[in-house]
């Protein structure tokens, strides 16, 4: 393939990659950090070396044979395959390692689930890594690791070691459960599947990720609907760009398999629409009167350079309309459409910035306030059209045109209309004008106040630590139903970006209290999560006790789940211990920026760092070392402060779930006490990590102790991971680490401490 064709993917501003000094070489890191996710041939195509002298270097650092590594597991696997070797390797080899032509991996960068943002927002100037001989320094390196690698690689080895996505076999076989509910209360209950792809899963075999056991285990805890995102360019032919729909047979045909196998469990399928999807900059100079805004400056590290299609354009609502009718009506079980217009891509021209209405000598109409910093941002794309007709029709509308299309084919399925963080000044002017059939969505917990230590906030981003409704989401339901519309909450139910490297967060009486809050707000409908917790849990069971049992109290509805999931004996133990860890859970440092940008995910599979690396921290996948933007508005201290309590107050719980199994063994309390127990490591290692930004400057001693406690750290979690595979892994992120990850850590505080080791003296 030639290299002009990897010239076209993005860049950014290029910086060179981040240093890793603790391997002897690029190509010993490339070989470590893939040699338990690539197979041995890939690798040594890619490095044009022979597999031989790539297993001589895997072999020199104390790697084992490699495991059969499937095509199953390399398609659900890309997120961790690039984010591990972003730093390491150019465009070409990235795409030869994956098997992806440079069109599938712009097609990732831009419709997966923030993939360009989750790597950077750049691409590292990377240089080409080859096989070469090895000099006899680079060979003791190589020794000394494999060295560390030898006391910990046996962890992964032994006899009932679970390798990655080895999960995924826990559900191949159908689990008995409750019969799916036929009460209205909470009418839907929807969530993002556990171990979908995100960007294109319905090409190839990625459908059969959710086996029947899985459905079985959703519908048992009360879920009526799974949604995940359809790209309508892939999913129907379209006139002006046909290439962009090549396969769309396979893909229906693939999503009606799948609408009838989660009918066959009482669960509907409703696809995520951020439509009309952005085009590149070359679309529109055959096509220049579609073009819409251009996407802000301050956005770009989001997604490359794309521009909007205006839905103002009659040629661009035929396209949205006619696109969904064809869906529907090849797909006719289809239950519905979740329709998100204002931010995540950039799709209408009112999905970024936005004009002020104001008054002139004609009347109402909308115009740039000159002073807002939104407004510099976009004069230079502002639209003449939607400009003219305003924000309100141009969001409601487009919610219109695809539920059109879905009328059009026949359907009696679901519409709603995500608000997100849709400017609130906007909402009344757009539910006036929604089909009233439409179910508006709202983050329930959006807007609430809280307090962590001296810090006073209101929640800006998805958790479970602040408890909702908000009164802002209970102002917008209100006003939703005064236009006949349903109301659904968006709440989260399993897991956060607070912290996700666990399927599931058990401060379970914290959604305990959101569920019951929400009953008694009289919401139509929930949204369990976005793509994280889609998991099979206690937290999901509580979604069914209380759709069976309205207006149970919220302790009765945690003894009820205990009881269900570990047996009367412990039932009340149980739940003890999630009241303790429930309030723990209360003094995470909540924060957008602390949710995005934190090590609390990746945990002890964080590398640490000398000296500063002067990168700033991405979007849930890189935090490296860069303390300012993880503590967002907090202090220093009282970022360190709050998780530090929350490890001191979380051990509790955990020190009782392990009280509890050792007294009543059972394999539901050992994966109970494992998943807080894994939890209890990150807020530890986290804390850590704050500790060891300040020292390393001026405090080598201790430094060298934080080091030695983060080994300690990540040998517990290795030995968690080796028996539980879900942990580290996320749906949409993939697996933000696994065992080689940590024993890579260990690595790399190892080479770390002879930086801060004692001064000799003579």
């Amino acid at each position: 393939m030639s290299a002009d064709l990897y010239k076209t993917l993005p860049t950014g501003r290029s910086p060179e990659p981040v240093v890793v000094p603790h391997f002897p070489s690029a190509l010993h890191t490339v070989v470590w950090r893939n040699w338990d996710v690539i197979p041995l041939d890939t690798l040594a195509r890619v490095l044009h070396g022979t597999p031989a002298q790539i297993a001589e270097i895997a072999t020199s650092m104390g790697l084992p044979a490699q495991r059969p590594i499937t095509q199953t597991e390399l398609r659900r696997n890309y997120m961790t395959v690039l984010h591990r070797n972003w730093h390491l390797l150019p465009y070409e080899q990235l795409c030869a390692i994956l098997d992806w032509t440079p069109e599938r991996m712009l097609f990732g960068l831009n419709e997966d689930d923030f993939m360009w943002a989750k790597l950077g927002g750049y691409k590292p100037n990377c240089p080409r890594v080859v096989y070469q001989p090895v000099a006899e320094d680079v060979s003791c390196r190589a020794h000394e690791i494999a060295g560390i690698a030898g006391h910990h690689l046996p962890t992964l080895l032994e006899a009932g070691a679970e390798p990655p996505f080895g999960f995924i076999e826990r559900f191949e076989q159908h689990t008995a459960g409750r019969v799916p509910l036929t009460t209205e209360a909470f009418e839907l209950r929807m969530v993002y599947p556990y171990f979908l792809r995100y960007g294109d899963p319905l090409l190839g075999e990625g459908v059969e990720d959710m086996p029947d056991g899985y459905l079985a285990q959703l519908a048992a805890c009360g879920v009526n609907a799974v949604w995940f995102q359809g790209v309508l360019n892939k999913l129907a032919p379209w006139h002006l760009a046909p290439e962009l729909s090549e396969h769309w047979e396979e893909r229906l045909a693939n999503l009606r398999r799948l609408v009838a196998r989660c009918h066959r469990h009482g669960i509907d399928v409703i696809l995520y629409f951020n439509e009309p999807r952005a085009m590149p900059r070359s679309f529109f100079v055959d096509h220049p009167e579609l073009q819409g805004v251009e996407e802000m400056p301050s956005r770009m590290a989001y997604a490359p350079d794309t521009v909007a299609l205006c839905t103002s354009a009659p040629e661009v609502q035929e396209f949205l309309v006619n696109s969904v009718r064809h869906v529907f009506e090849q797909v006719p079980g289809l239950g519905g459409i979740l329709s998100l217009t204002y931010s995540e891509n950039l799709t209408n021209c009112y999905s970024r910035t936005y004009p002020q209405k104001t008054e002139d000598g004609h009347g109402t109409r909308n115009a740039y306030d000159p002073t807002s910093t939104s407004a510099r941002n976009a004069e230079r794309a502002a639209c003449p059209r939607c400009l003219e007709r305003g924000p309100e029709v141009v969001n409601a509308e487009v919610c219109s045109l695809l539920e059109r299309g879905m009328r059009l084919a026949g359907s009696q399925g679901r519409v709603m209309l995500y608000l997100w963080s849709t400017p609130k000044e906007w909402i009344p002017g757009i539910l006036e004008r929604l089909p009233k059939d439409t179910r508006v969505l709202c983050v329930s917990e959006w807007g609430t106040p809280f307090t962590r230590g001296d810090y006073h906030g209101e929640v800006n981003e998805y958790s479970i630590s602040v408890v909702g409704p908000s009164e802002q989401s209970l102002r917008q339901w209100t006003q939703a139903r005064a236009y006949q519309l349903k109301t659904v909450a968006k709440m989260q139910a399993a897991n956060t970006y607070e912290f996700s490297s666990i399927p599931y967060i058990p401060a379970v009486r914290r959604v305990a209290e959101h569920i019951s809050n929400l009953a008694k707000a009289g919401v139509d409908g929930l949204m369990l999560g976005w793509t994280a917790g889609g998991s099979p849990s206690p937290n999901l069971e509580l979604v069914a006790v209380f759709t069976e049992t309205p207006g149970i109290g919220v302790q009765e509805a945690l003894l009820s789940v205990a009881t269900r999931r570990f047996g009367a004996e412990v039932a009340a133990g149980v739940r003890q211990a999630w009241n303790l860890l429930s309030d723990a859970y209360g003094e995470f440092p909540f924060d957008i920026s602390v949710c995005y940008a934190g090590p609390q995910s990746l945990g002890p599979a964080n590398l640490l760092y000398a000296t500063s690396t002067g990168f700033r921290a991405t979007m849930v996948t890189f935090p490296f070392d860069d303390l300012e933007t993880w503590k967002g508005p907090y202090s220093t201290a009282t970022f360190l402060q709050q998780f530090e309590k929350v490890a001191n107050l979380w051990k509790a719980g955990v020190d009782l779930l392990d009280a509890l199994r050792l007294c009543h063994p059972s394999a539901a309390l050992d994966d109970e006490h494992r998943i807080a127990q894994a939890a209890l490591i990150h807020f530890q290692s986290t804390a850590n990590q704050i500790r060891f930004v300040q020292a390393r400057e001026d405090d080598p001693v201790e430094a060298r102790r934080l080091l030695e406690d983060e080994i300690a750290l990540t040998q517990s979690l290795l030995r968690l991971v080796a028996r539980d595979s879900r942990i580290g892994f996320e749906a949409t992120n993939h697996y933000g680490y696994i065992g080689m990850d940590l024993i890579e850590k260990i690595i790399n505080c190892r080479y770390l401490l002879a930086t801060f080791a004692p001064a000799s003296h003579a």
